[in-house]
């Protein structure tokens, strides 16, 4: 239980967002989503480094083995924490790094079922992260690759502990796993649309370039102020593939048991945030300026909170809600309202 307490104060100082959904969950599942999500963590903090890619694998491998072990290994935890720590650069993640062992101690606190699922689902990730570190994003069918291994794994990690935890059926679990993967792919797409300037900004592409070069534009002058039109463009196209997921996640939350309230909120929360940051970035030139990123004010946080809470269990009510959100986005909805679980 100490090492699950560092682990609940840890997670604010990585991601307040999930922080802030994480605790609506019931118990355990709150406890091996959050324990899955500092997991997956530590595997973008090694991706998103300056490290080799040579140093990245065996960062990589050193840390999934920690997971996979029969018990759960001090020593072994402390050498790959010293050398993330010394070869790895990092902000706010310091704290998670050097408290791995804390972490994987965490991780062999939970059932032997959770504690599969999670280690299966980071080893596809880190695989993912490491074919891409070679590979650039050049069509939208490598993005939504990128997305998969980065965020629509997790989407397969929580439906896999929702029927762990026995709130879904097998049935429903396979209905559900299309969905799952795409919800996950939504909430990456709409950071990958929001995050554009501060993106290339830090050497990280993951717009397609052929989009980019469609309209005489590259990672080098995207986001100049000479070129908004023909950014703009590239914009409007990324903003039109983002749709189909967000629908999608949609889905996936109203084939959720009723019943299941906590579960929902915790979907409904990130994709109304998603979606509140999606609209706001259509035919918005202030997304190609560092200096004025696209926010949700804490208002507007509370007030998705609040509905979701009101609204969890009427899908009716839910659609009507998402309709109104997306606003003026193009988009048939029209069977969400006969969308049912199996």
């Amino acid at each position: 239980m100490k090492d699950i307490r560092k682990c609940w104060r840890i997670l604010p100082n990585v991601s307040r967002s999930f922080a802030l959904c994480i605790r609506i969950l019931p118990k355990p599942l709150n406890e091996q989503m959050m324990v899955s999500y500092l997991v997956f963590r530590v595997i973008d903090t090694v991706e998103d480094s300056s490290a080799s890619l040579a140093l990245k694998k065996e960062l990589f491998s050193e840390f999934l083995s920690l997971l996979s072990r029969r018990k759960a290994n001090d020593v072994a935890a402390e050498t790959c924490a010293r050398k993330m720590l010394a070869s790895l650069n990092y902000t706010y993640e310091k704290e998670l790094l050097a408290s791995l062992p804390a972490l994987v101690r965490a991780c062999f606190s939970l059932p032997a079922g959770a504690r599969k699922a999670i280690a299966k689902r980071a080893r596809v990730m880190a695989r993912g992260m490491c074919e891409f570190q070679r590979k650039p994003i050049e069509t939208f069918s490598d993005q939504d690759r990128y997305s998969y291994y980065v965020a629509g794994i997790i989407g397969h990690l929580f439906n896999d502990l929702l029927h762990f935890n026995r709130i879904i059926t097998a049935r429903l679990k396979r209905q559900l796993a299309k969905y799952a993967r795409e919800f996950g792919l939504a909430l990456q797409k709409v950071n990958i649309l929001r995050d554009i300037a501060d993106d290339v900004a830090s050497h990280r592409y993951y717009w397609p370039k052929k989009l980019l070069a469609k309209y005489g534009l590259c990672y080098s002058n995207i986001c100049s102020a000479e070129n908004r039109e023909k950014a703009l463009s590239v914009l409007r196209e990324q903003i039109d593939d983002a749709r189909r997921y967000i629908d999608a996640a949609m889905q996936y939350i109203l084939l959720l048991p009723k019943k299941a309230l906590r579960v929902r909120m915790f979907c409904l929360i990130p994709l109304f945030m998603a979606i509140e940051s999606y609209v706001k970035c259509m035919d918005n030139a202030d997304v190609f300026d560092s200096g004025k990123k696209v926010k949700i004010t804490r208002d507007r946080v509370h007030d998705i909170v609040a509905k979701s809470g009101m609204w969890g269990t009427n899908n009716e009510r839910l659609v009507k809600w998402f309709v109104a959100s997306m606003g003026s986005v193009p988009g048939d909805v029209s069977d969400f309202a006969v969308v049912r679980p199996g």
